[in-house]
């Protein structure tokens, strides 16, 4: 559960229901959800623009390479925290994301697991 804090999130999914759903719930509990987005091109300018607290960010969106999403966002913003999110478990993508700096979490693990993960990896990042 977010704190009074309110922590910025860029939503990446191609699945449009998936992503109001979240949205709806993280806002619901105090996350200020800061972008939604479909298109994984349209992630690095997002988070340039929006400069969230953090990136969930899809696994496959739409056919591209979100590991190359990542590295690009890695480029861009290298302490941005970044969780990766999947409905297909595959252990050598969860091996690279997390070689990347990023946390794996696999969509079945449920919007309360998503929420501890954005406060975990948040809270690394900011001064108590």
């Amino acid at each position: 559960m977010a704190d009074d804090t309110s922590i910025s999130v860029v939503l990446a999914d191609d699945d449009q229901r998936f992503r109001s759903l979240v949205r709806s719930v993280l806002e619901e509990d105090g996350y200020r959800v800061v972008a939604d987005i479909g298109e994984a091109d349209e992630v690095g300018p997002a988070v340039d623009a929006a400069r969230p607290d953090v990136v969930v960010l899809d696994l496959i969106m739409g056919g591209a390479d979100s590991i190359e999403t990542l590295r690009d966002l890695r480029e861009r913003h290298p302490r941005l925290p970044v969780l990766v999110i999947s409905s297909l478990f595959d252990p050598l993508v969860e091996q690279q994301v997390v070689e990347l700096g990023a946390r794996y979490l696999e969509k079945v693990e449920g919007i309360e697991a998503l929420e501890q993960a954005i406060d975990a990896v948040v809270s690394v990042d900011r001064p108590a």
